[in-house]
């Protein structure tokens, strides 16, 4: 039996380019978190067995890989369908770059911040992505486990890609993924049609051409400014639709594509504005211009992003989720937002000193309907 392979991805947090990233080639500013982590364990076995443990929703699945094809058998409960599929790209992948695969065991398990937490029977989550880190993290240990050099993780990132494509049924712009894997940057997407037509019956071969093949999507990594503090709350017992409120978005484009064109532009635009001062910022955090220009820009940014909801008849920002954003920046905040697709998942906010966090911090933590989440380190 061979030693444990360990390895983990991070959360995520999508500040800027929430619907906008799904048009290229506009841009988001996804920000990784620094202490919120999906870890996978893995170890090799002598024989063929697989047997796969998602600790945090209790279950398992046992079993078998075929060392010449890499296919894993039988499908296992659609629950454990992303990491079982996960582990078969990424084994498929090995298998194609000459290594010998073998059965395994794989463990894993969320740090808290990701799990469901249950508040007076009901359910609700923390929107950080744990889906697209769970993939990133197995894909990485397997890689690692059967000694393939993931090319400063360009293949593990476009196998991530395509393993939570293929388990999921959706060709989203895959920010989540690419966060996961590089850590904080600025993502454009790939083009969609890198992943439509790959095939439902795919083979080794199939994984090596597409991992290998050349990908559209751009990935610039960048730092939030030192003094920029993280802080974010979920709703207690409130959940958003991705999915959903996407699904309800793509229908206004279908049916108003000068108008949906005009507010993606909108967004993009304040989008760019924002990242241009941030990366002022980031050189010199003292420069207070810069601060009410990034400050203004992202205001603006999520101002059009409300009235693309409205337009299309979808809570992406309600008036109620308004005046507690309003309220966060009386309270310390320089900028807040319902990060991501929107909807009641939950609030992120940044504060620039200790002070203002303190405040902020104290502030959401009188909010009965909020959850604090350790989502940066401590300051």
């Amino acid at each position: 039996m061979s030693s444990i392979i360990e390895s983990k991805a991070p959360g995520k947090i999508l500040w800027l380019g929430g619907y906008a990233i799904l048009e290229r080639p506009n841009i988001g500013l996804v920000t990784a978190t620094d202490n919120a982590y999906v870890s996978a364990q893995i170890i090799l076995l002598d024989n063929n067995e697989v047997h796969l443990s998602a600790l945090d929703l209790n279950e398992k699945y046992d079993g078998v890989i075929n060392p010449d094809t890499g296919k894993i058998e039988p499908d296992p409960l659609q629950v454990l369908n992303l990491l079982k599929t996960s582990c078969e790209i990424a084994s498929m992948y090995a298998l194609s770059k000459g290594k010998k695969i073998s059965g395994f065991k794989i463990n894993t398990k969320n740090d808290e911040q990701f799990a469901y937490a249950l508040d007076s029977g009901k359910l609700s989550k923390s929107g950080l992505g744990a889906s697209a880190a769970v993939t990133v993290a197995t894909v990485k240990g397997i890689l690692a486990a059967y000694g393939v050099n993931s090319m400063e993780n360009e293949a593990a990132h476009k196998l991530s890609q395509l393993a939570h494509s293929v388990a999921t049924g959706k060709v989203g712009s895959g920010f989540d993924i690419a966060a996961a894997t590089y850590g904080s940057i600025v993502y454009t997407r790939y083009s969609s049609e890198i992943l439509k037509n790959f095939p439902k019956e795919y083979s080794y071969s199939d994984i090596k051409e597409i991992a290998e093949r050349p990908w559209d999507y751009k990935i610039d990594p960048i730092s939030l400014p030192k003094n920029f503090k993280i802080i974010m709350a979920n709703f207690i017992g409130q959940a958003a639709i991705t999915v959903s409120l996407v699904g309800k978005v793509s229908e206004f484009k279908a049916k108003n594509p000068d108008e949906y064109k005009r507010l993606i532009t909108k967004i993009n635009e304040q989008d760019e504005l924002a990242i241009f001062y941030l990366r002022k910022l980031a050189k010199e955090s003292g420069d207070q211009d810069a601060v009410a220009k990034f400050r203004e820009a992202f205001d603006s940014a999520r101002s059009f992003t409300k009235e693309l909801g409205i337009s299309a008849g979808v809570e992406i920002e309600d008036d109620e989720a308004t005046r507690l954003i309003e309220e966060c920046k009386e309270h310390g905040a320089l900028v807040a937002r319902l990060p991501g697709a929107g909807g009641r998942d939950s609030i992120a906010a940044i504060a620039l000193d200790g002070k203002s966090y303190s405040e902020l911090k104290e502030f959401l933590s009188c909010k009965k309907e909020l959850k604090l989440l350790e989502v940066a380190k401590p300051y």
